[in-house]
């Protein structure tokens, strides 16, 4: 039995390297992920300002469109008998 266990000894320290082998390969793996997750969070901030920029504009000319509308419909009013 002496024998076997050098042999079995063996056989798990190659088994423990093949597993930290893919607890590295995971940690990779998962550091890519992070950074393409970073990559996306900063593409869809930059898109949200934009769209609200966007919508802060048209906001505006939709309130000066109905501020023109008033006048005109105020005026409109002011001038029939």
């Amino acid at each position: 039995k002496e024998a076997e266990v050098p042999w079995a000894v063996a056989y798990l320290r190659e088994d423990i390297q093949d597993v930290r082998g893919e607890i590295r390969e995971v940690r990779r793996s998962i550091q890519r992920l992070n950074t393409k997750v970073d990559e996306l969070r900063k593409e869809m901030d930059a898109k949200i300002e934009e769209l609200c920029r966007e919508m802060n504009v048209q906001f505006r000319w939709m309130v000066a469109t109905m501020v023109a509308v008033g006048a005109v419909i105020v005026a409109a009013l002011k001038l029939l008998p």
